[in-house]
């Protein structure tokens, strides 16, 4: 999901759905968050001093796939009190089967445009390769390896192995943010925390809005994000969070490097399943 030049979507919201031969055993629900945004580290180095903000998180089930939209508002405090705020808007609908996805994306620095970006993208059947075709900033075309997944079904896959006791995922995901957005993402998962354990990360306040989440299962996950057929021994950016079996997250670190940020969820709505 980076937040302010977004070359990495954080994406923290799934549903069960059922593919050809495939059956995902999770049984998570579509929502709508909102997180408190802080700085947890870093920034010494830089020309900002301070970083705070709000995120916006809305994932849901539309019958034909899945949108997601997400709205990221961050002030940057400056070492002689300026301020510089950085807005991000990114929307997307990924078909069920996982092979078709469209995007949009919308960077602005104190209302300024930076970057805009829309597009979409197509693989084959079967796990095949593909391509994906923007239409701004420019027109360009951009090949997709064999395997490669969108968000969605990535973060179905996450869960999955979660739920199985796997604690390592590998795969090439396109995120839709850029026609640099191809990543080789690594993700680690922790031990399964069980209903009434303290969720890692997390305090019973961040979970106020909902004290059902208190009832479930979880798990701690760490995703690490490199650029494709790079080879870089070090991550571009890296985010842990708690999953909850639901398909919320209650918090995140998201680092960036030369700073991280803390993530914690202050509202949480879910949808009403559709009428397909």
């Amino acid at each position: 999901m980076m937040l302010f030049r977004t070359g990495f979507l954080i994406t923290v919201s799934l549903y069960v759905f059922f593919v050809g031969a495939i059956t995902w055993s999770a049984e998570l629900t579509a929502h709508r968050a909102i997180y408190d945004l802080r700085q947890l580290s870093g920034g010494s180095g830089s020309n900002f001093t301070n970083v705070n903000g709000k995120m916006y998180l809305d994932w849901n089930d539309v019958c034909d796939g899945w949108t997601l939209t997400q709205h990221v508002r961050l002030n940057f405090i400056g070492r002689t009190g300026q301020e510089i705020q950085n807005d991000f808007t990114f929307s997307s609908w990924e078909s069920r089967d996982g092979n078709e996805f469209r995007y949009t994306m919308r960077s602005t620095t104190n209302d300024e445009l930076n970057e805009q970006i829309e597009g979409r993208a197509e693989l084959e059947e079967g796990g095949g390769g593909g391509f994906a075709s923007f239409v701004r900033p420019e027109k360009k075309q951009v090949l997709l390896p064999p395997g490669t997944l969108f968000p969605t079904e990535h973060l179905f896959l996450t869960i999955d192995h979660a739920i199985a006791g796997e604690p390592v995922l590998t795969a090439n995901v396109f995120s839709g943010t850029g026609d640099d957005s191809l990543n080789e993402v690594s993700a680690f998962i922790g031990r399964l925390i069980e209903p009434g354990e303290m969720v890692v990360g997390s305090s019973r306040s961040e979970l106020s809005d909902s004290d059902s989440l208190l009832l479930l299962r979880s798990w701690p996950v760490a995703m690490a994000y490199f650029p494709y057929g790079a080879g870089d021994y070090e991550p571009e950016f890296e985010v842990h969070f708690t999953v909850m079996e639901n398909g919320v997250s209650p918090s995140m670190d998201l680092d960036y490097g030369n700073f991280a940020l803390r993530a914690a969820m202050e509202e949480l709505e879910y949808h009403k399943p559709p009428d397909c």
